[in-house]
């Protein structure tokens, strides 16, 4: 079987899992709370996969090989850079946000903060400004397209569709359930095909004189492409275009979509076990930039670096394994683009429908009532954000 054979058999299998991982996650919401943060549902292992999935998302399989690429060994301070800042930021707000959101019962970053500092407007604020990640979603869902364009021959408009449609089934069944099982299974493959990455760079695996012989290649092309800094390329310029990449990553560690994760560890002891556990995920899932300096060397000058990694694995391995390695990029997109939608639905089924709109328009309604209809707006809003985005 060829390429976009292996591809579609792979991909048929992927879709069949999230679909089975959300009717799991179904089962296991009972209430709204449920749907939005799954708390106290799962030990610090599985949710440091899921956790580690949802920080690095489409950029890691996409974005980064690309700047290697056309960076390439400076590069590498982002390799390291960037999961350093991102759980920078996760320590920063670990302990508070994960013991008084516990308490506090929040469902959400923006009702943590507004509770936090008993303001309704600064929830509100927090709130509308959080819509902005809608355009953090959309290239997410642009992602995508990468796989399914190289892998499988699919036009863009029914790549977008496909994932997004799979996106909206198993997150409108399972909601953060469904986020972090998904997640979870999704973070171990991603972190598999970045240790097989990591080990191909070190071995120049492909390439005439191993890791020596890339180098030499790399240099031969141009001399800025082996130095510690790129005097041509804007993020490595200088070394405080390398310091902007550190501060750049730290407030990433307390978005929404990952902030909210943090409800769902099952004891409060576990937390050091579980950073140190996602810290050492994702410092092996920024090695997929790697890729793109082999890519460099092995696929010539002419490429777009968005495919870097993509067309990498294609030339290296055989059709069977470079579509299993494919499914790791859509696994990518998938993983960080489902906490987005699930963190987004609460902000408008939460934090403005039961914070802001029954207060003041339907006070009358039982309690039981309000959870029944934020769960259904849950499930709703999901779909409308799918569409919008």
């Amino acid at each position: 079987m060829d390429l976009t054979v292996w591809s579609w058999v792979f991909l048929a299998a992927y879709i069949l899992m999230m679909v089975g991982f959300g009717v799991m996650g179904q089962r296991k919401v009972a209430n709204a709370d449920d749907f939005a943060t799954a708390r106290n549902a799962y030990g610090p292992l599985f949710l440091a996969f899921a956790f580690a999935a949802t920080t690095a998302s489409g950029a890691t399989f996409v974005g980064f090989p690309g700047i290697g690429y056309n960076a390439g060994m400076a590069a590498i301070w982002s390799v390291f850079l960037y999961p350093i800042g991102v759980y920078l930021g996760v320590l920063l707000c670990l302990r508070l946000v994960s013991s008084s959101g516990n308490e506090f019962g929040s469902r959400s970053i923006p009702e943590y903060l507004g509770l936090r500092y008993q303001s309704d407007l600064i929830r509100i604020l927090v709130s509308i400004f959080s819509l902005s990640l809608f355009f953090y979603l959309a290239g997410q869902l642009v992602s995508g397209i990468v796989m399914f364009e190289i892998m499988l021959g699919v036009p863009p408009a029914a790549a977008l569709g496909i994932t997004a449609a799979v996106l909206m089934v198993y997150v409108v069944l399972g909601g953060a359930h469904a986020d972090i099982l998904t997640d979870g299974v999704q973070g171990f493959i991603m972190v598999c095909v970045g240790l097989l990455v990591a080990v191909l760079f070190l071995m120049g695996y492909g390439i005439d004189g191993g890791f020596g012989g890339m180098l030499e290649q790399l240099r031969a092309r141009d001399e800025n492409l082996v130095g510690w800094l790129n005097s041509k390329d804007v993020l490595y310029h200088s070394w405080w275009s390398v310091l902007a990449i550190l501060l750049a990553h730290i407030p990433l560690g307390m978005l929404p979509h990952i902030g909210n994760k943090l409800w769902a560890l099952k004891e409060p002891r576990q937390r050091q076990s579980f950073i140190r556990m996602a810290f050492a995920f994702g410092m092996i899932l920024g090695m997929l930039g790697l890729g793109g300096i082999m890519a460099r060397v092995i696929l010539g000058d002419d490429i777009n670096g968005n495919q870097a990694l993509a067309l990498l694995f294609i030339e290296l391995f055989p059709s069977w394994l470079a579509a299993l390695l494919g499914v790791g990029i859509l696994a990518a997109v998938m993983s960080t683009a489902d906490g987005l939608v699930v963190s987004s639905s609460q902000i408008i089924a939460n934090d403005l429908y039961r914070l802001s709109f029954v207060p003041r328009f339907r006070a009358n309604l039982s309690e039981q009532e309000v959870e029944r209809r934020v769960l259904n707006i849950s499930r709703l809003s999901t779909v409308i954000i799918m569409v919008l985005c």
